[in-house]
């Protein structure tokens, strides 16, 4: 398997759901992913199927709660992020949200009040180094945290 292709979790998951499902399945689904997202489940199946992994219908039900524990850990942490927020200065607001991954950025943006809501979007991410970025949004995580305790 190449190097640059994603190999997340969530990815993962998803070759061992389609690993279990029936070729005609399969194939229909696969036919409506964009040519990177089958790129990167094409080489997650050849190697499941190299591994000798059986397809099994029960990892489908499992990949699915797995999804559902996961996106209710998110909302938590979004609600403590929220909470967190709340103390900042509309600008510190601006700059941690657009620090944020879009889909993260969406999770949060979920749960803000409604006053929260008219901060600006066009706010572009800060041009911080990745080891900056992720030690912001480490030390927000950890207020959020105590936010929400």
């Amino acid at each position: 398997m190449s190097p640059e292709l994603d190999t997340s979790a969530g990815l993962r998951r998803a070759a061992l759901a389609l690993h279990a499902l029936r070729m005609e399945d399969r194939e229909w689904l696969m036919q409506r992913l964009s040519p990177t997202q089958r790129k990167a489940l094409d080489s997650l199946l050849v190697e499941l199927k190299e591994l000798g992994i059986p397809p099994d219908e029960g990892v489908v039900r499992a990949a699915l709660s797995q999804t559902a524990a996961a996106s209710a850990i998110a909302a938590e942490e979004a609600r403590g992020l929220c909470l967190a927020l709340e103390r900042e200065s509309p600008a510190v607001q601006s700059l941690m949200l657009a620090s944020l991954k879009s889909d993260e950025r969406a999770d949060v943006l979920a749960h803000w009040q409604a006053q929260l809501q008219a901060l600006p979007s066009s706010v572009s991410a800060p041009d911080w180094t990745p080891t900056l970025r992720q030690a912001l949004l480490d030390s927000w995580r950890e207020v959020a945290n105590g936010a929400s305790a």
